[in-house]
């Protein structure tokens, strides 16, 4: 009965042994399709991060809540449409941006519309409304609504935000608060 097992067992074996050797050569193209799949998922899972990130700071915005932002920026993160009345950078200048908005109008609303990203650079479309109750530097408080949109890049490194630059409607934002004449005000009325 012994016997008959290994006979069976080295007869199995010698019909593997010959068919790993007429098998195919490894396909080249089968390793680089891997490592292109392999850089494709890494490349999506940091554009997913990114945009993230930047869902997380909008959610500051609204809610006045900056608890973690030091997580989301690095230290020496430099905002390059800071509001002229403040002068830091870095996680606090982050935390300092945030407070002034909500100040001006604490139920600030911000949307992202859409979001793209290239390489270490995120591009987001928002959506902001919010009502002028608190003042906004020097200008005082209206008590009138804004409802605009803006535009935003932000450059990262090591999954964190290092710079940003922002563009908002903010001819629109003045003058639908009142801190500016509208395009039909002063203008003479048209004669008759």
């Amino acid at each position: 009965m012994k016997m008959r097992s290994f006979t069976l067992g080295a007869g199995l074996s010698g019909l593997l042994l010959l068919g790993a050797c007429n098998a195919p050569a490894p396909d080249p193209m089968a390793a680089k399709n891997a490592e292109i799949a392999k850089a494709d998922s890494v490349e999506k899972a940091r554009v997913a991060a990114q945009e993230e990130t930047l869902q997380k700071i909008t959610e500051m915005f609204n809610t006045g809540n900056t608890d973690g932002i030091e997580d989301l920026v690095t230290a020496d993160f430099l905002d390059h449409q800071m509001p002229p009345e403040l002068a830091t950078t870095g996680v606090q200048g982050a935390r300092d941006v945030v407070a002034f908005y909500r100040t001006a109008m604490p139920d600030l609303h911000q949307d992202i519309v859409r979001t793209a990203t290239n390489g270490d650079l995120t591009f987001m479309q928002v959506h902001m409304t919010g009502t002028n109750t608190g003042p906004m530097g020097a200008m005082p408080p209206t008590g009138k609504a804004m409802d605009v949109m803006g535009a935003d890049v932000v450059r990262f490194a090591d999954g964190k935000m290092v710079e940003h630059w922002g563009y908002m409607e903010e001819a629109k934002m003045m003058q639908q608060l009142g801190m500016m004449p509208g395009p039909d005000q002063g203008k003479p009325a048209a004669k008759k």
